[in-house]
């Protein structure tokens, strides 16, 4: 998954240079290179590899991808507030996620969700986390570029696959361990360029 998110930053890049005319030096460009290499790097240690899991992987990009732009917009160009914007995509996901569940066969996971309580405190803290991630990504997209804010997300999964190791006591192999070093130099590569054009 790692690296599906390293492909999708450097998507995301490219239609920022070439659909909204952004300028990139080419030091910010050879860190999303060093980010995409490290993540690769990583992935190929990957044992568990699924056609469907990819695939489902692929999808879940591809959405991220439209998503970051349509939020960009709809963040920075309209009217609405960024808890305007966050409350609107979470009403807007029920019915998609209501056909899932439907159409993957987990109506018994949701009549389980009402019978067991011991999990609904984990359910609701869940949620309420992922309210505050789409509050706070809304309130970024006013102040940094899709692709600032992807590459954020990015040192985000390489710090939990870190402290994942840590706590459940998992051990990374050698080739995993270059891929996340070079994974971070890239993005420090890449922020210290954004900190220099900020400057500017």
């Amino acid at each position: 998954m790692v690296t599906f998110r390293a492909f999708g930053t450097v998507m995301i890049c490219m239609v920022e240079q070439v659909v909204f005319k952004t300028r990139y030096s080419q030091n910010a460009k050879l860190a999303m290179g060093m980010l995409f290499m490290g993540s690769f790097i990583y992935a190929s240690a990957d044992n568990g590899f699924s056609f469907m899991g990819y695939m489902w992987a692929s999808l879940q990009i591809s959405s991220w991808i439209i998503q970051t732009f349509i939020e960009k917009v709809a963040t920075v160009e309209s009217e609405q507030t960024k808890t305007g914007v966050a409350i609107i995509r979470n009403i807007l996901s029920l019915p998609v996620i209501t056909v899932m569940i439907i159409g993957s066969g987990e109506t018994g996971a949701m009549a389980e969700l009402v019978v067991r309580r011991d999990i609904w405190t984990n359910v609701a803290l869940s949620s309420l986390l992922g309210c505050g991630l789409g509050l706070s990504t809304s309130a970024l997209y006013k102040s940094f570029a899709p692709t600032t804010i992807a590459v954020a997300n990015n040192v985000g999964k390489c710090v939990s696959i870190v402290v994942g190791c840590v706590l459940f006591k998992d051990h990374l192999g050698a080739l995993q361990i270059l891929g996340l070093a070079l994974s971070f130099a890239g993005s420090f590569l890449y922020g210290e360029e954004e900190r220099k054009r900020s400057r500017r």
